[in-house]
């Protein structure tokens, strides 16, 4: 591995936990600067959609994130291969949320992003990234969560 392609592997998981982070804090301006103009994100079941086009991606970002009383998106491992100026990857994540405090709308799940990237001014960004459940669990979760 050239040193080109270490610091490319390094941006793009910096990238994961960019991601990560402004999903934790629901923070849209960092959000959206992850994205390509034209970027695609899918959701699979249970939620099932698709969002095409930067603006379309960060409005679902602001809904979906908007109704949970605590959401937590852990990055874990990756898998990565760059090609020159486009990469793919593998990210696996563990997610736990709440709607409300009395555990309604509870869900824990370990899921996999399926990514393209491309290298655009230098930087990495996400052209489309496949979002797919490997395990669900709803259990209502009834303990205590505190604002940041």
């Amino acid at each position: 591995m050239d040193l080109q392609q270490m610091q490319d592997e390094f941006a793009i998981r910096k990238l994961a936990e960019q991601y990560s982070d402004a999903a934790n804090r629901v923070d849209t301006a960092l959000f959206r600067s992850l994205w390509t103009a034209d970027a695609e994100w899918i959701i699979g079941p249970p939620i099932s959609r698709q969002f095409v086009g930067r603006e379309n991606i960060v409005a679902a970002f602001e809904h979906l994130l908007g109704s949970w009383d605590f959401f937590v998106q852990l990055s874990t491992s990756a898998h990565i291969t760059v090609t020159g100026e486009t990469a793919t990857a593998n990210f696996y994540v563990n997610e736990i949320a709440r709607g409300q405090p009395d555990g309604t709308n509870s869900n824990y799940n370990i899921s996999c992003y399926t990514d393209e990237l491309v290298k655009a001014d230098g930087r990495w960004l996400f052209q489309k990234r496949d979002y797919r459940v490997l395990y669900l669990d709803q259990t209502p979760l009834t303990g205590m969560s505190f604002k940041r």
